[in-house]
């Protein structure tokens, strides 16, 4: 089996195992857990989501970019990358008290200076990871994240009475396992020793410093309406907010490192073949936008069943929150996850960076407007930017690296979702009331025909079938 397709698949599984994981747990936890409590979760993951990108310093994946580094330059990032880990972990240690009580939630002090520990454990991790990837052990790397995603799963479920320790205390349980386990099954591939290429941390840095703001900025984008409406909402509202969030946007988190885990180190492969490279991509593209379309066309049209599903009838009311946060995450997703693996294994890394720049203000002027008028509107704006950003994310990046047009981009999108959702709505709106609701039988039509929908896509679709041979032969 070629390395590309053994690597999708183990990335794949390990994905489906946390995201259904994830799923149970959220939707366990909502029940249990008051909407504050959330909230205050949101605060933490938000501090924290951007003090690790400070933490990675932007060399995670530098080893992928240098592919013929010897051990004494893998010995010099690993330093670095702990140095560095450990430098903002003690600097949030120490800001915690400030940053919760300037935020308004002096209550999360405890739980975030637990939280520091996260930045030396991603450090390290990243370091593991990228040289696991490099050398395509993606199947050491799924089992191990299933391990700890098991070992993190457990901890939320038999803790839930900590409340917002049982939530943070998950996530530091699910790093550390897996740092365990890299260590253990991927050590090999470091092979520590204090013999260093101290040569090498000037264009470390040169290519980490671009790839640390743009990873940096992103989260910021990514995470901007939860600082707004923190400020704007109530707690209890904001946690609402954020378990929905939660729903829409952990199918788009899920597929991240699928796309990144396997697209990083195949880019990097045909990167000096345009041609190649220019066919690697849209591959990714076409098989990346037909998943996106199966797991987001029937959340987008049958939400309010979802959250039913999900969360229980009190969650029920807010079904076009989850359609518009839904839309958003596939647009932004679909337009611009293949962007990341590009730009680092080209090392163009100061492209996005830049990008990022040009975006700060004017997004932030979209969401902090539009968020005065409410949550909906603020969602419809965030899906009107995300599609004006479209035809320039694909000429700033996709037409300029791999030569692939917007008009073949947009006409993809166009006819996958548009082949998805159309017969979702009809059958949604017209068969859906005439079946009973008792025992989930409404909810099961929609899967069934979302499932029938994907499969007569797979059948008849040419481009697909071609990608999936060109995949299987790399």
């Amino acid at each position: 089996m070629g390395k590309l397709v053994s690597a999708t698949k183990w990335t794949t599984v390990a994905t489906i195992v946390n995201i259904i994981l994830t799923m149970v747990q959220l939707a366990y936890l909502a029940r249990i857990l008051s909407p504050t409590i959330f909230g205050q979760f949101a605060i933490v993951n938000l501090v924290i989501e951007i003090f690790v990108a400070f933490a990675l310093g932007g060399i995670s994946n530098f080893l992928l970019y240098k592919r013929d580094a010897d051990q004494a330059t893998s010995n010099a990032i690993y330093f670095l990358a702990l140095g560095i880990g450990v430098l903002f972990s003690v600097l949030l240690y120490v800001l915690t008290p400030f940053i919760a009580s300037h935020l308004g939630y002096g209550d999360i002090i405890q739980e975030l200076k637990l939280a520091t520990i996260l930045l030396i454990i991603s450090s390290l991790s990243s370091q593991y990871q990228a040289l696991g990837m490099k050398n395509f052990e993606h199947k050491k790397i799924a089992l191990i994240d299933i391990i700890a995603k098991c070992a993190s799963f457990s901890f939320a479920l038999i803790t839930s009475e900590l409340e917002l320790l049982c939530l943070v205390g998950a996530v530091v349980v699910y790093q550390l396992v897996k740092l365990l386990g890299q260590m253990l099954f991927l050590g090999k591939h470091v092979n520590l020793s204090f013999s260093v290429n101290s040569a090498i941390y000037r264009e470390a840095f040169s290519y980490g410093i671009f790839d640390f703001g743009s990873q940096a900025l992103n989260i910021v984008r990514k995470q901007l309406d939860i600082m707004i409406l923190a400020v704007t909402l109530q707690t209890n509202e904001l946690g609402v907010y954020h378990v929905i969030k939660q729903l829409a946007s952990r199918p788009a988190q899920a597929l991240q490192p699928i796309i990144g885990k396997v697209a990083l180190p195949a880019f990097s492969e045909v990167k000096a073949q345009k041609d190649k490279l220019k066919n690697v991509y849209q591959d990714f593209y076409l098989l990346q936008l037909t998943i996106l379309a199966f797991i987001y066309a029937p959340i987008i049209v049958a939400s309010e069943l979802v959250l039913g599903v999900f969360f229980g009838t009190e969650y029920m009311q807010h079904e076009v929150v989850l359609s518009l946060l839904a839309a958003f995450w596939f647009i932004r997703i679909a337009t611009s996850n293949l962007i990341g693996p590009l730009v680092q294994s080209t090392g163009l890394t100061k492209r996005n960076f830049l990008w990022n720049i040009y975006l700060v203000i004017p997004n932030s002027m979209v969401i902090y407007f539009s968020s005065l008028l409410g949550v909906e509107a603020l969602l419809i704006a965030m899906v009107v930017f995300q599609m004006m950003l479209f035809p320039l994310v694909n000429f700033y990046f996709i037409s300029y690296i791999a030569g692939v047009s917007f008009s073949y981009s947009l006409r993809k999108m166009l006819i996958i979702m548009g082949a998805m959702i159309m017969p979702l709505f009809v059958f949604y709106t017209f068969v859906v009331p005439f079946i009973s609701d008792k025992y989930f039988f409404r909810e099961v039509s929609i899967a069934l025909c979302s499932v029938l929908l994907i499969t007569i896509a797979f059948i008849i679709s040419k481009d697909i079938q071609v990608s999936l041979k060109r995949m299987k032969g790399f």
